[in-house]
């Protein structure tokens, strides 16, 4: 990470189909709508670029949806924009979400190119019974491609994410997708569990700890056999859900998790800078008219109270192996936070989630394991 520096968070919304897990700003992707795009995104980057001037960028992190889906052409150009209007500092870390059936040797190539140099693949299963009841429109032999074309295309920081806890899935087959995955020799994989949102297929079909759905003890073996296996392979736990091999964390989440300031692009982009945080219009055509009037195009924007921001930083801080620096939570509280925050501090060390290691708070592997738990202590 570079210190003081913004990283720029770009929403590209759409996707070959919705996933019916998902509940992201994201819908099926439109010749229109992402034309819409097209014209949208040029025209606000400039905005942000007037105001911001050049921020030297840390990071610039594609998600979505499929970034991945657009054409490389058009995500190269925005790239030049990003780099020649709110600059890049050195080794800024680019990131692109990609689903493996978006891709090919060729627009790998463009992609590296125009800059990209962090791909993450979203695999999230190598069993292609799942991935079809997943909704998603590649199979296993797609992902193996895709990260093979990325390699020779001179991508050296891969990610892969999985999703465990699946309709159907048992210990064996989510542990054989950990398998899958490390023959990939990935530097860096998401394994997330399956999360039930009430206004998703997934979310009003299925219910947590019910057939076909995996139950709390199977799901709670798998992951210590998970975990057990990536860190063999080389790839440390850094965050609730995240590995990395040393170096290769993703270091525009980092900033994220540690309270830092990133700019926002894009319709439902969300962005944070300095206590003040904003979401962008969802609507790609609302949001087009918007910058085309000259007029950012807020959903929403607040000021956090010094309370709140430190409560983030708690909650954040304590999801990740490097823990929360008390110090920066004293530089907002502005009185020591030993003392502001004994009993929550005096809770969690006493429970084993966390402990005191000179000025940080850093969770135990049972406090990473209970985070959200140990969060809500600080709301």
């Amino acid at each position: 990470m570079t210190a003081g520096r913004p990283g720029l968070y770009v929403h590209l919304p759409l996707c070959p189909a919705r996933c019916p897990y998902c509940d992201f700003s994201a819908r099926k992707y439109t010749m229109q709508e992402a034309g819409l795009l097209r014209a949208g995104l040029p025209l606000h980057l400039g905005m942000l670029a007037a105001r911001e001037g050049r921020a030297g960028l840390s990071s610039v992190y594609f998600g979505g949806g499929t970034p991945s889906m657009f054409p490389a052409g058009f995500v190269a150009g925005l790239m030049g924009d990003v780099a020649g209007g709110l600059g890049l500092a050195p080794g800024a870390e680019v990131s692109l979400e990609a689903n493996p059936g978006t891709l090919s040797p060729a627009k790998l190539s463009l992609l590296r190119g125009a800059g990209i140099n962090r791909l993450s693949l979203g695999a999230q299963s190598f069993d292609d019974d799942l991935l079809r009841g997943l909704g998603r429109p590649h199979d296993a032999a797609r992902t193996r491609l895709a990260a093979g074309w990325a390699r020779r295309a001179g991508f050296e920081n891969l990610s892969l994410d999985l999703i465990y806890g699946l309709p159907g899935q048992n210990r064996e087959q989510a542990l054989a997708d950990v398998r899958s995955a490390l023959e990939l020799t990935p530097d860096h994989v998401s394994l997330y569990e399956l999360t039930l949102s009430p206004d998703t297929p997934f979310g009003r079909k299925y219910e947590k700890g019910r057939p076909p759905l995996p139950d709390e003890d199977s799901l709670a073996e798998f992951e210590s056999e998970a975990r057990a296996l990536l860190e063999q392979a080389g790839l440390e736990r850094y965050e609730v859900s995240n590995f990395a091999r040393p170096g290769f964390e993703c270091r525009h989440n980092q900033s994220t998790w540690q309270g830092g300031d990133y700019l926002a692009l894009g319709p439902g982009a969300h962005g944070h800078k300095a206590g003040t945080r904003w979401a962008l219009i969802a609507d790609s055509a609302a949001y087009l008219a918007r910058v085309r009037s000259g007029e950012e195009p807020l959903e929403f924007r607040e000021e956090l109270t010094p309370e709140q921001r430190a409560a983030e930083l708690f909650i954040l801080g304590l999801r990740t192996l490097r823990g929360v620096d008390l110090a920066r939570v004293e530089g907002i509280i502005v009185q020591p936070a030993r003392e502001a925050y004994a009993p929550q501090l005096g809770r969690l060390t006493g429970l084993g989630w966390a402990g005191l290691e000179g000025g940080f708070l850093r969770p135990t592997a049972k406090g990473l394991d209970l985070a959200d738990a140990a969060g809500e202590m600080f709301v």
